[in-house]
């Protein structure tokens, strides 16, 4: 996939581009003594402003959009893109990322030179080549041991910043000044229920059908699609074949014999889908640190992505265009987010460990709960994993058009607490979607369902406990069944020596590279000490990033 980098001196651009463009109608990597133009990723609405602005001409559409709005004219624009617009004679120049922040732009900016690039990898490669030193920045780390994700602009080379979503970097008399050009806005409309689902459908619907005419575009009939055993990636292909999509080919992704295995292969049976499984029992992505690092620019987990980098390097995509899934549903139209009233309450429940205190406050520009987790769980945790797909093809989901989410965070947060308006949409206008079960379950109502759910959760938790006694005991291998989930890291770290032995060697190959900096040093530390194995990976990201940043 192609990946773009320019680098300024005494205002003159110079563009630098590694790979090739799959998508190249989407494209534009232009210059001209007067211009430098990039546009990178794929534009879902271009044949609408195609119509709108009278052209078939893309490098003309840019045109006519600046002419009309000069300092946002990508505002417009719906889909992974991110792109820069530099004006040589005026020095008056853009550098953008969509509203979504799944396609990130990475920068460095000092006196003499500036470099804007979309691979934080490619930037920070380029910074050693031209031997521009970097540092490890701890913030970054930090946010990594508590919440497992980087919450804000900070990477892990102390000199390179991120871009995020709605956010574009503007050059005025010489100086460069980041703004946000696009925010999403919480509780700003009054709508029924029935009116409320009945936009919900007719957006989601104008959703999908961008994301499926990409592939139609380019020529691709067949289009490759995630199953998971939820109910996210099923209202995609549920609704993509009721709007007369055909030739899906699902993909899935985990643990043999878990119900992610067993329920995402009878929902493509029930929609009579080609189905690709990729078994992760042996779950030998866990050793693939230092290509999953450099994929996903530590801004996750490694292994956030788990076996899905290890599939679609399997994948033919001669015969397949993008990769459709259904990320971000649960948050975009379910509430996920809404956690909590109080806005430090809501900062806690985003967070994946919570051994250690927060030394670092965070900030956000809107502390709005639902918001602030849209943009920090949802763009940069969730769609982190984006970028590890793009080294195959582009990743979308109908979940992320920008007109969707407006609307749905528009509405009263109440209406989409416990996904209470996700259910009645789907009962009311996709009831098929729930003929096969799923692993989603609806949030007990009555008193006699949240008594069986309480009933439930104590019995199984009883279940957990006892087998975590018996594994102490040695009558058992592992504290958790093979099956007891998608990634059953426990129980692969319970019963694989090898798996135990590489984590061990990493950490001690690695901690010394950050010896220096005590604090960081003792949080890496107990964080590598717990029992939980997701957050001794947590703790291997951290040296896995200071390997990447400082050798």
């Amino acid at each position: 996939m192609n990946e773009w980098l320019v680098c300024v001196e005494n205002n003159n651009p110079i563009l630098h581009v590694k790979g090739e463009c799959r998508f190249a109608n989407d494209c534009i990597l232009a210059e001209t003594y007067t211009e430098l133009v990039v546009l990178d990723g794929l534009i879902l609405n271009k044949k609408e402003l195609f119509e709108k602005y009278q052209t078939e001409n893309l490098i003309e559409l840019v045109l006519k959009m600046r002419q009309m709005n000069p300092n946002d004219f990508f505002t417009a624009f719906r889909g992974p893109f991110t792109g820069m617009f530099f004006d040589k004679k005026s020095c008056q120049s853009v550098v953008f990322t969509n509203q979504t922040g799944e396609s990130a732009v990475f920068y460095y900016i000092s006196e003499k030179i500036q470099i804007f690039s979309s691979n934080f990898t490619i930037l920070l490669d380029f910074l050693k080549e031209q031997k521009i030193s970097v540092l490890y920045d701890e913030k970054a780390a930090h946010w990594m041991l508590t919440f497992g994700y980087l919450i804000d602009g900070t990477t892990f080379a102390k000199e390179i910043k991120r871009l995020c979503a709605g956010k574009a970097l503007y050059l005025n008399n010489g100086e460069w000044i980041e703004k946000r050009y696009h925010s999403f806005k919480k509780d700003t409309i009054q709508l029924s229920d029935d009116e409320a689902i009945e936009t919900i459908d007719k957006l989601f619907k104008q959703a999908v059908r961008r994301c499926f005419d990409k592939d139609l575009e380019y020529g691709f009939t067949q289009h490759l699609v995630d199953m998971s055993a939820g109910l996210d990636s099923r209202m995609v292909n549920c609704v993509a074949k009721k709007l007369g999509y055909s030739n899906f080919t699902n993909i899935s992704y985990s643990q043999s014999g878990s119900e992610e295995e067993l329920l995402a292969k009878a929902a493509a049976k029930f929609f009579g889908n080609k189905f690709i499984f990729e078994p992760l029992d042996d779950h030998k992505f866990v050793f693939d640190i230092k290509e999953l690092l450099r994929g996903n620019y530590g801004t996750y987990l490694f292994t956030g992505i788990t076996g899905g980098a290890r599939l679609l390097s399997k994948i033919d995509f001669s015969r397949y265009g993008t990769e459709q899934t259904g990320l971000m549903g649960d948050g975009v139209i379910g509430g996920s987010y809404i956690k909590h009233d109080d806005f430090d309450e809501n900062v806690e429940s985003l967070r994946l460990a919570h051994i250690l205190p927060l030394r670092y406050n965070p900030n956000s520009e809107n502390h709005d709960n639902g918001v602030y987790g849209l943009y920090t769980r949802g763009f940069m945790g969730i769609m982190a994993s984006w970028f590890n797909r793009k080294q195959y093809t582009f990743a979308l989901s109908p979940f992320l058009d920008v007109d969707l989410i407006e609307f749905c965070f528009s509405l009263p947060s109440g209406m989409r607490r416990h996904h209470n308006l996700y259910w009645e949409w789907v009962r009311k206008y996709h009831p098929e979607a729930l003929e096969v079960p799923t692993s989603r379950h609806r949030e007990p109502v009555t008193t006699f369902e949240k008594t069986m759910d309480l009933v439930s959760y104590v019995f199984h938790k009883g279940l957990r406990v006892i087998r975590k006694t018996l594994f102490k005991l040695g009558f058992v291998k592992s504290r958790s069944r093979s099956d007891s989930s998608m990634n059953p890291y426990e129980y692969w770290y319970d019963t694989d020596s090898e798996m135990r032995a590489f984590i061990n060697d990493y950490y001690d190959q690695k901690i010394s590279l950050i010896a220096e900096n005590k604090i960081l040093t003792k949080e890496v530390e107990t964080l590598f000490n717990s029992r939980i194995v997701l957050e001794k990976l947590m703790a291997l990201t951290v040296l896995g990033m200071a390997d990447e940043v400082l050798n």
